[in-house]
């Protein structure tokens, strides 16, 4: 990284590309003797060794019993069914990753799109969600925006009290925390996913929480064709198990978590302090109650106030090797797979959309690459009329 201010157009910031996400995984070697052994077994699926004993680990860390799946969408769709989704109304954000929506669909319900809330944390609206209540809906499905928890306990309050389902899609948060409480006990089920993308990966999979006995025991016969213990099958289950090679990855991820989880969040406090001092950037902020993982860090561009609208500040980041992303851009209820909704109005999910920039977040960010971003949208804000030109 050069270390002197150049215009928008000169040596870029970054020697080499900074890309949205980098994975950080286990050396190969900590846990290739009990691979080999799985290989050698046989046994490299279907329930192994390490496989259970990834489970009573997440269990023991998570503070809840804890199922895991091949991947966080088959969590996500198999603790939709476990709690008995299957028809009716699903209340979600539209300011989500699409995977949100496409559950409930597939699960046999639809989902009604609500706004996301004005408190700073691009989270579903509790005001909103009870204002989209109808003698149809049948649960609620809070997202975790970028590993910011949903307000769990108004949600859970509005669902008890219209006895609805409430279940959480905590994909990006694994590792957050809740007034000094890991999440994932909360509501009637939680997920996550452990995709190469998140703070916590095992290259691919995904996880399913519940303090509910019955819900569990059916989402465990769910991920496996529904198949019960004496083989028969009370319904159609799909194939969603782990990995023994994936569970070994995640036992050794566990064991340097939280020190990721640190690094994580001082280089969002770091970046925060710098990029609050440029006109016409809002952050996303949570709660002062939680410590999030921070999947990334979303930024929110007013052209009027930066100089550039949130398009040309993403062409100008890639000049300088730094690729942001337009996570969640656009939103649910504006895809062609929801045509019905698009009608809806949506204000500040629609607002948030067409502004937004998702900033690289990593498990060994350094204080350079941290300064760094902040230094190319110092420049690319002072080089704005420059860029305009440049773009047409």
């Amino acid at each position: 990284m050069r270390n002197a201010i150049a215009a928008v157009g000169g040596p870029p910031i970054f020697e080499r590309p900074l890309q949205i996400v980098r994975p950080v995984f286990p050396d190969a070697n900590k846990f290739l003797a009990p691979f080999q052994a799985a290989l050698a077994s046989g046994q490299v699926t279907n329930g192994g060794y390490w496989v259970l004993e990834f489970e009573r680990q997440l269990s023991e860390y998570l503070g809840v019993p804890t199922l895991v799946f091949c991947n966080g969408q088959m969590a996500l769709m198999t603790m939709l069914r476990a709690a008995g989704i299957e028809r009716g109304e699903v209340i979600v954000p539209s300011f989500t990753f699409a995977a949100t929506p496409h559950a409930v669909r597939w699960c046999g319900a639809e989902p009604v799109f609500a706004d996301v809330a004005a408190d700073g944390s691009w989270c579903l609206d509790p005001d909103d969600v009870e204002r989209k209540i109808t003698p149809k809906t049948v649960a609620i499905l809070g997202v975790d925006a970028y590993g910011i928890a949903c307000d769990y306990t108004r949600l859970t309050e509005i669902g008890r009290r219209n006895g609805l389902r409430v279940i959480f899609d905590s994909a990006p948060s694994f590792g957050t925390r809740v007034g000094g409480r890991l999440v994932g006990g909360f509501g009637d089920a939680q997920m996550f996913s452990f995709h190469a993308t998140k703070a916590f990966t095992t290259m691919e999979g995904g996880c399913l929480c519940t303090h509910d006995p019955e819900l569990f025991a059916r989402a465990k016969a769910i991920r496996n064709f529904g198949q019960l213990a004496d083989g028969d099958c009370d319904e159609a289950g799909i194939n969603a198990k782990l990995t023994e090679v994936c569970a070994l990855i995640g036992i050794e991820q566990l064991k340097s978590f939280e020190q990721a989880a640190l690094t994580r969040r001082r280089a969002v406090a770091r970046m925060r302090e710098g990029l609050s001092k440029l006109p016409g950037l809002t952050l996303a902020s949570a709660p002062p109650d939680q410590d999030p993982i921070w999947l990334y860090l979303p930024v929110f561009v007013d052209e009027r106030e930066f100089g550039l609208d949130r398009d040309d500040v993403a062409a100008a980041l890639a000049r300088e090797n730094l690729y942001v992303r337009k996570y969640y851009s656009p939103p649910c209820h504006h895809m062609r797979a929801y045509a019905a909704s698009h009608e809806i109005s949506l204000p500040r999910s629609e607002a948030s959309a067409f502004s937004v920039l998702a900033l690289p977040v990593y498990n060994d960010m350094t204080e350079d690459e941290c300064d760094g971003i902040v230094q190319a949208f110092l420049e690319v804000h002072h080089a704005a009329p420059r860029v305009k030109r440049a773009f047409g």
